[in-house]
């Protein structure tokens, strides 16, 4: 357990540091990527012209803004840590990397779409849509991967 712990936060910082921090060139190129791609996700869920960039409009007064924060990586970093610090083959963790990234932006998608209905039926649910129903449901989406990523590990031979 020692080992999983400092392994994994070992993962998380030099997760961030490629993927998330300015200072990387590969996260200078993936998260403007990440940003763009979750936006035409997110456009897909909503009203033709709702969403212009990054931007989703509430009213003429009052946006959601699509940012590096908002793109699904954060919480991917968390479960790839968790993930490369757990043993297992190289294989499953590839494997389970790959299913990671497409659920964890799936269910971002499906956030994003419901913290900008909440916040379109009332303005003053956006700390609740975003900061608690939204960042549980990406906490709780994370868990359940790891555990089926554990449940379903291919032990070393």
């Amino acid at each position: 357990m020692r080992k999983f712990i400092i392994l994994y936060w070992l993962n998380i910082a030099l997760f961030f540091l490629v993927l998330y921090f300015d200072i990387s060139p590969i996260a200078n190129i993936i998260n403007p990527l990440q940003t763009d791609f979750t936006a035409n996700l997110v456009s897909f869920t909503l009203d033709k012209n709702q969403i212009i960039g990054h931007e989703i409009i509430i009213n003429k007064h009052y946006k959601l803004i699509i940012e590096k924060a908002c793109n699904g990586l954060i919480p991917y970093i968390f479960f790839l840590a968790s993930i490369f610090a757990f043993p297992s083959t190289l294989r499953h963790k590839i494997k389970w990397s790959i299913i990671g990234y497409i659920t964890i932006t799936a269910i971002n998608t499906f956030r994003i779409w419901l913290v900008t209905k909440l916040v379109l039926a009332q303005a003053d649910n956006f700390s609740l849509a975003h900061d608690f129903i939204g960042n549980a449901i990406l906490i709780l989406t994370a868990i359940v991967l790891f555990i089926l990523f554990i449940k379903t590990r291919e032990k070393f031979i």
